[in-house]
C-alpha cells in the first residue's frame, strides 16, 4: 500500500443508493474457511484513497470478520482495554477505509478516532481514551488521547502498534491528576493532527512518526519517535529546536500546516500560502540525541504568494489549494479558482441523503451536482447510530 490520499473522498454514481464495496478478504464459501490454515494476504493496489474518517465496528463476531487477512493482532489502549483494526480495501476511486473493532468502552460521547496521516503501508491515527473511573465520564475534554500506527505488509501479518505518551511540555495538576486515569490529556504534550506525519523506510516497516510545533518568539519545535528505536533505547518520544537558517524568512505566527507529505529521507510540512518547511528526520536515528536539527524553507512563487487564505474552517481541507507530491518525487501545487461559484448542501429528507450543487452565479446555472458522502453505511446496509461527522460549511 503505497502512500495514501488521506482525506479524498469520492462520491458514488448518481442514483441516490450507494453499494457497498464488497471486502476483498471475506471468504466466499466455507470451503475456505479452514481455520487451522492462515488467511491469504489481502490483495493490495498499488495505491488507495483513504477515508480520514476512521470507522468504528462492534457487529462483527470476535471484533473481526472471520478468516480476515487485513486484522491486526490484539493492542490494548493506554486503560487497558483491547483494541484491533482491519481495513477494507477498494480500489480507487472508491474509498478505502480503516474499521477499529472496540471491546469494553462504556457508551458515552467523546470524540471519534481520526486518521492523521498515511505513508506506504502504514497509517496513522488517534483514539481518545476514556478513564477508567465513571465518576470522571462527564469530563470527556480531559480524557487521554493515544496515538496507533496500523501496519498491513505483505510480507508480515498486520500489527497495531501503541505509541507512547508525550508529556513533555504538558501540564501537571497534582491534585487532578490523582483522581485521573490513566492520565489526563493536559498532561499530554499538545500535538495538533495537521501538523503530524508519518514517514515509512526500510523493510521491515520502520517507520518515524513527527509533530512541528511553532511558537510566536520565532522558534520551531520538532517531535520526533522512531520505530524501532535507536540500538541501546527505549521508543520514546525526543523533542529538540529546530534550527532555523539566518537568512530565512517565515512568517511563523501566520503559519498554518494543511498538508504533512513523505520525500525520501524528509517529511514536508505544507502551508499552502506560504511555502514549504523541509526537515530530514532520519538524520539523528543513529546518531547523538545533542544532533541538530535544520529546516530547509521554500517559498511559493511570488504569483502564488500574492493570493491569501479564504478559507479557514477549522480542521477541514482547503479547497481551493494543494500540494502532492508524485511518485517521481516532483512537488505540485494545484489552485482552483472558483470567483464565481458558489458551493451548498442538499438536503434530501425522504431519503436522508445530501447533494453537493455547484452554482455559476455570472451565468446563473447549475454546473454540477453529485453525492455528497457525510458517514458511510454500515455492513449490511444498516445507517450508524452516531450524528454525522463530516461537517460542510460552505464555500466560495
Amino acid at each position: 500500500m503505497e502512500e495514501a490520499e488521506n482525506g479524498t473522498r469520492k462520491r458514488a454514481p448518481g442514483n441516490g443508493v450507494r453499494k457497498l464495496s464488497p471486502s476483498p478478504t471475506r471468504a466466499p464459501s466455507s470451503e475456505q474457511r479452514n481455520p487451522s490454515a492462515l488467511p491469504p494476504p489481502p490483495r493490495v493496489p498499488r495505491w488507495l484513497i483513504l477515508d480520514r474518517i476512521v470507522h468504528r465496528s462492534s457487529r462483527r463476531r470476535c471484533g473481526v470478520v472471520e478468516d480476515d487477512a487485513t486484522a491486526s493482532a490484539l493492542a490494548h489502549d493506554c486503560a487497558g482495554r483491547p483494541v484491533r483494526a482491519s481495513l477494507r480495501i477498494a480500489d480507487p476511486p472508491a474509498v478505502s477505509r480503516l474499521y477499529l473493532h472496540l471491546t469494553g468502552r462504556p457508551g458515552i460521547s467523546f470524540r471519534e478516532p481520526t486518521a492523521i496521516a498515511a505513508h506506504r503501508n502504514s497509517i496513522l491515527f488517534r483514539l481518545t481514551v476514556p478513564f477508567e473511573d465513571p465518576t470522571w465520564w462527564h469530563d470527556s475534554y480531559s480524557f487521554p488521547i493515544d496515538y496507533f500506527v496500523y501496519s498491513c505488509r505483505s510480507s508480515s501479518p498486520p500489527s497495531l502498534t501503541l505509541l507512547p505518551p508525550c508529556f513533555d511540555g504538558g501540564h501537571i495538576n497534582p491534585q487532578l491528576d490523582k483522581f485521573c486515569k490513566p492520565h489526563r490529556q493536559q498532561r499530554q504534550r499538545s500535538m495538533l493532527p495537521e501538523d503530524m506525519g508519518i514517514l515509512c523506510h526500510g523493510d521491515e516497516g520502520e517507520f518515524t512518526v513527527a509533530q512541528l510545533m511553532f511558537s510566536e518568539r520565532y522558534e520551531i519545535e520538532l517531535c520526533l519517535l522512531h520505530n524501532p528505536p535507536p540500538a541501546g533505547s527505549s521508543m520514546e518520544w525526543n523533542v529538540k529546536k529546530v534550527q532555523i537558517p539566518p537568512d530565512t524568512k517565515i512568517n511563523t505566527y501566520l503559519w498554518m500546516t494543511d498538508a504533512v507529505l513523505p520525500i525520501g529521507t524528509c517529511l514536508c510540512w505544507v502551508d499552502n500560502y506560504q511555502g514549504m518547511l523541509l526537515i530530514d528526520v532520519l538524520t539523528d536515528s543513529n546518531s547523538n540525541p545533542d544532533h541538530q536539527q535544520w529546516l530547509r524553507y521554500i517559498p511559493l512563487p511570488k504569483k502564488a504568494l500574492k493570493s491569501q487564505r479564504l478559507y479557514k474552517d477549522a480542521d477541514e481541507p482547503d479547497p481551493l489549494r494543494s500540494v502532492r507530491v508524485t511518485d517521481t518525487g516532483i512537488i505540485k501545487l494545484v489552485c482552483i479558482l472558483t470567483e464565481h461559484v458558489i458551493c451548498f448542501l442538499l438536503k434530501d429528507k425522504d431519503r436522508g441523503l445530501f447533494w453537493m450543487i455547484d452554482v455559476n452565479m455570472r451565468n446563473k446555472k447549475l454546473q454540477s451536482s453529485a453525492l455528497y458522502i457525510s458517514e458511510e453505511e454500515e455492513e449490511d446496509g444498516y445507517p450508524p447510530k452516531r450524528s454525522r461527522r463530516n461537517n460542510f460549511f460552505g464555500q466560495y
